[in-house]
């Protein structure tokens, strides 16, 4: 029986993944998902537990967005048909951005669910896809706004540690409107709007309450603004005020 009060706004999600075990099941074959979100993946890791053997990669240590693959017996070999593209380019129109990229591959018709992360740098460009489109990629993305590319498989193993810019900030409380609203640089009242109006990620899940308690190590997305981490509080003011260390994702 599946519970779907734990699950509240993600029935259908849910439902899909407990379809795939059934088919894992009834076929007796491996089961690879698309690529899930950050959020996505939370719940799928509570659903499946110790419920079935499974393995989940997104390409290298730490990605973000990953798939996996569901096994009905107990040899696992670790593979969920994940490509990896890779392109330099020049500068000289510009530095591309995340959205350049995924705005390209968009505007070809494929599907977020097949793209994994994409690792976006200063005349280099990493994508973790679906294998099954690696040479349609390679094919017909040749060229993110101004910038000519040429994508080619790359087989090394990719490190990637994101960059942060860190600052301290001095806020009244650790309640998530008053955090959001030190990092936005917004009012209060404008960050409880943004919270109210779906717009604030903790941890990758959709904020809710406006007084719900900002924890240490937290990742905040807030759409419009960027994403950021609550590091730790570093000290409290004499006027009971918290210095906290934050970060913004560049």
């Amino acid at each position: 029986m599946i519970h779907y009060e734990h699950y509240r706004g993600n029935e259908e999600f849910v439902k899909r993944i407990y379809d795939l075990i059934e088919l894992m099941e009834r076929r007796k074959r491996i089961v690879i998902t698309p690529f899930f979100t950050p959020e996505e993946c939370m719940i799928c890791d509570r659903i499946l537990g110790n419920q079935i053997l499974y393995y989940k990669s997104g390409g290298y240590d730490g990605a973000e967005r990953c798939r996996y693959a569901f096994y009905p017996y107990e040899e696992i070999n670790k593979n969920v048909n994940i490509s990896v593209l890779r392109a330099k380019y020049s500068s000289q129109f510009g530095k591309l951005q995340h959205s350049d990229v995924l705005g390209a591959i968009m505007n070809l018709g494929i599907g977020r669910e097949k793209i994994g992360d994409l690792i976006v740098q200063e005349h280099e460009i990493i994508i973790f896809l679906d294998k099954e489109i690696e040479n349609y990629i390679i094919c017909n993305l040749t060229k993110i706004k101004r910038s000519s590319v040429h994508f080619s498989v790359y087989d090394g193993k990719i490190t990637y540690t994101p960059k942060i810019q860190y600052q301290q900030k001095i806020v009244s409380s650790i309640r998530m409107d008053v955090v959001v609203a030190a990092l936005s640089n917004v009012s209060r009242q404008k960050a409880q709007h943004l919270i109210k109006a779906g717009f604030v990620k903790l941890n990758h899940v959709v904020l809710e309450e406006s007084s719900k308690v900002c924890n240490n190590n937290s990742v905040i997305s807030i759409r419009g603004y960027g994403r950021f981490c609550f590091v730790e509080v570093v000290k409290k003011t004499k006027k009971d005020h918290y210095v906290v260390l934050v970060g913004k994702y560049q």
